[in-house]
């Protein structure tokens, strides 16, 4: 029985936490191995000569990307299959990724199985653009929440993200550790995920907050 070896990615991402959670969740994927990461163009291209990765997965809006950069790692690595995973689906964009030649472009708002599966997709040659609308709105990643975050749930959830315990976002905010934990189970229920990181994670996708604890963008 031939056992196939997984699928080399490269995680592109200029939010280290979205990198470093894209990476756990993916972590989880028995036939996908992240080989690297990087936060800007200039990594990125290193690390696809270092690596030679089967799937690049590039963010739209890295400083010194977008289509230059997508052909500059096609230059250098002519083998790597790149898909883009952006906060951002207005038409235009989508086209100037295409026209560089990328095998793919999808949302943020992807969950894990169906992030994967573009990847597989787009290793095995085929091209995968999701359906996206013309103009989709630059400051909600074209995530759908069905009930909006609360102040204080924004508030518990950029404590979160700056690495702090359910205590200490407690002691930040002066209610108890009790109120925190409550927070941040009706922010899993609105964002449906069931962890801290893949809360963050996708906050920070969806333009909930940024990785500054700033809040959304625009």
């Amino acid at each position: 029985m031939t056992v196939r070896r997984p699928i080399r990615v490269l995680l592109v991402d200029d939010h280290a936490m979205v990198r470093e959670g894209t990476a756990a969740v993916l972590a989880d994927v028995p036939d996908v191995d992240v080989v690297g990461t990087a936060g800007d163009a200039a990594t990125a291209e290193r690390a696809c000569r270092s690596y030679a990765p089967d799937v690049c997965l590039l963010d739209f809006r890295i400083p010194g990307g977008g289509p230059a950069l997508a052909r500059r790692l096609a230059h250098i690595a002519p083998a790597t299959r790149i898909l883009v995973v952006s906060a951002y689906g207005q038409g235009d964009y989508v086209r100037s990724m295409r026209d560089a030649g990328v095998a793919g472009y999808v949302l943020k708002d992807l969950d894990t199985a169906a992030l994967t599966d573009a990847v597989r997709q787009v290793h095995a040659g085929h091209s995968v653009f999701q359906e996206l609308p013309e103009a989709a709105p630059a400051t909600s990643g074209g995530r759908s929440i069905p009930e909006p975050l609360t102040m204080r749930e924004l508030d518990v959830l950029r404590l979160v993200a700056e690495g702090a315990s359910n205590r200490e976002a407690a002691v930040a905010l002066g209610v108890s550790a009790k109120t925190v934990e409550a927070h941040l189970s009706s922010v899993y229920g609105k964002l449906r995920v069931r962890s801290r990181t893949e809360a963050v994670v996708t906050a920070v996708r969806g333009g909930i907050i940024s990785v500054d604890g700033s809040g959304p963008d625009g």
